[in-house]
């Protein structure tokens, strides 16, 4: 039960934080480059990986609970 739980609540708190999270790391990956055309699908996709990675750790909270029953 506890495992579930904490899950659900990292898996969570990685989806909200997923945007100022991916701010932080294309300014720190692409420090010194020049992004002028291309930062916005960079952002993008750094924003939706890590919401894939809240979501992954949300579901394993969910099998983890469904394997419990």
């Amino acid at each position: 039960m506890k495992n579930s739980v904490l899950c659900f609540i990292i898996g969570l708190i990685v989806i909200l934080i997923s945007t100022p999270l991916a701010y932080k790391l294309v300014d720190v990956i692409y420090f010194n480059k020049n992004l002028s055309g291309e930062y916005v699908s960079i952002l993008n996709g750094f924003i939706y990986s890590i919401m894939l990675i809240g979501f992954l750790i949300f579901s394993i909270g969910l099998l983890i609970k469904l394997k419990e029953k």
